[in-house]
């Protein structure tokens, strides 16, 4: 018997993974959110449904808080975000109880630092699984797919496209103004680059409604862990951008004069993070920001290698809600780390520890749809 602890559950993405779980009959979910009425409200829609819910009141900024609800389950899922603020935080909770854990961070420093402590968290009791979800976790299980199916491989490309019409919760807002911040690590000729967010833009055509797309280098965790698990890849690269495509060119305005900077502002007699303030305005100004969008999120891997002695690029695509996309990952991802009893104590990224063939085969009984096409020098 497993119980699921997921730590944000009654959130956009959260509640997802929350679904998911219930939909795939585990014996017990326990929903960790700081929000009682949400909680009460996502466990009064999931009643009677043939798991045990609960919901624990939980503050992602108090230690016990944390320690003790981790204590209560099996696997931990955490979807508390930003993660450049929250994931390290979170993770050391998961260790000190010794619990398996799964989150579905997007942000590169806050990846580099928990990867930075592999060596630490393998003397440990716990898998930790970092990044599964829509963009790092399909991604990188794609990445991954494309490395097996290749008798060689040197670069993954990847891309996503993302929009206000299809996300509701401010820390989405928070980790878009991160990533097109500063310089960001790309993994280029076999060693990690940092270079300026928002350049080096290329064209890339997504499923519809979404269709091709001028992207650019954004600050994200697939560049640093893939390089890990996929041996003998040279490059990793990482673009992503917004629709409608005029949001693109007004985040890029924010950014240059600063105001995505996690810095420090005075307004009147109170102190305030510049993103921070204006992650809040976006926020509460949604509805205009949603005007143009699409509903739907993409996500797109080229993976470029030999095959009998040919150059041949695989590419996947697909699209669908980001909370679908995100939340179901995860729950995938908790369940499959639950069941493999042989993964020992460690940390793992999706493309090292999650079977890309039963991954795949999960998201399509959800009717998450993948594209595939296989291009041969000379065909």
């Amino acid at each position: 018997m497993s119980i699921f602890l997921v730590l944000g559950g009654a959130g956009d993405m959260g509640s997802a993974a929350v679904r998911d779980l219930v939909l795939s009959g585990v014996d017990g979910i326990i929903i960790g959110d700081f929000n009682k009425g949400a909680t009460d409200k996502l466990k009064g829609e999931l009643k009677d449904r043939g798991t045990d819910i609960k919901g624990i009141y939980v503050d992602a900024n108090d230690r016990k808080s944390l320690t003790d609800a981790i204590s209560q389950c099996d696997v931990v899922i955490n979807t508390i975000g930003p993660f450049y603020r929250y994931e390290k935080m979170v993770v050391d909770a998961a260790l000190e109880v010794g619990r398996d854990y799964v989150d579905i961070c997007d942000d590169f420093d806050a990846t580099l630092k928990v990867v930075e402590r592999d060596k630490d968290i393998a003397k440990g009791k716990s898998r930790i699984l970092i990044g599964m979800g829509w963009t790092p976790g399909i991604t990188n299980v794609l990445a991954r797919a494309g490395y097996d199916s290749l008798d060689a491989t040197t670069d993954v490309n990847i891309g996503w496209s993302g929009s206000a019409a299809d996300a509701s919760g401010i820390a989405v807002v928070s980790h878009v103004f991160h990533a097109v911040t500063g310089d960001v690590p790309m993994y280029l000729d076999g060693k990690l680059e940092y270079v300026p967010a928002r350049q080096f833009k290329r064209d890339i055509d997504f499923p519809e409604p979404i269709s091709r797309l001028e992207t650019y280098f954004v600050g994200h965790p697939e560049p640093i862990t893939i390089p890990r698990y996929l041996k003998g890849v040279k490059n990793v690269t990482l673009r992503g951008a917004l629709v409608p495509d005029w949001q693109n060119h007004l985040v890029s305005q924010f950014a240059d004069i600063g105001l995505t900077e996690d810095k420090i502002v005075k307004v009147g007699n109170i102190e305030v993070s510049s993103r921070d303030f204006l992650a809040s305005f976006v926020h509460q100004s949604m509805e205009q920001f949603k005007s143009g969008g699409v509903e739907v999120s993409g996500f797109w891997v080229e993976v470029i290698g030999k095959q009998n002695g040919k150059k041949t690029t695989i590419v996947y695509s697909g699209a669908d809600r980001m909370q679908k996309l995100t939340g179901w990952s995860a729950s995938i991802g908790a369940q499959e780390i639950s069941k493999n009893r042989d993964l020992k104590p460690g940390l793992y990224a999706p493309e090292g520890a999650i079977d890309p063939d039963t991954f795949i085969r999960e998201l399509k009984k959800r009717n998450v749809t993948i594209g595939k096409t296989i291009t041969t020098e000379g065909d």
